[in-house]
């Protein structure tokens, strides 16, 4: 079931529109793509601290995180 949750498009974790037009623009279409990146990735991205804490937020609400765990 986790599988099939990564391969879902970024716009159902239901992030903001700012950080959704990011991820696209840097070609990360699928929730696998963003659960791939390190909190300094996201940084480097451009993203601020609180932006980064609600793409954690919405990863741990489908039972994943940033650190590749899967629950």
């Amino acid at each position: 079931m986790k599988k099939a949750c990564l391969e879902k498009s970024i716009s159902e974790l239901g992030i903001n529109e700012k950080i959704r037009k990011i991820f696209e623009q840097e070609n990360l279409n699928q929730i696998k793509d963003v659960w791939n990146l390190k909190r300094k990735d996201l940084k480097e991205l451009g993203l601020s601290d609180n932006e980064i804490h609600q793409v954690v937020v919405k990863l741990q609400l489908y039972g994943i995180d940033l650190n590749k765990k899967v629950y």
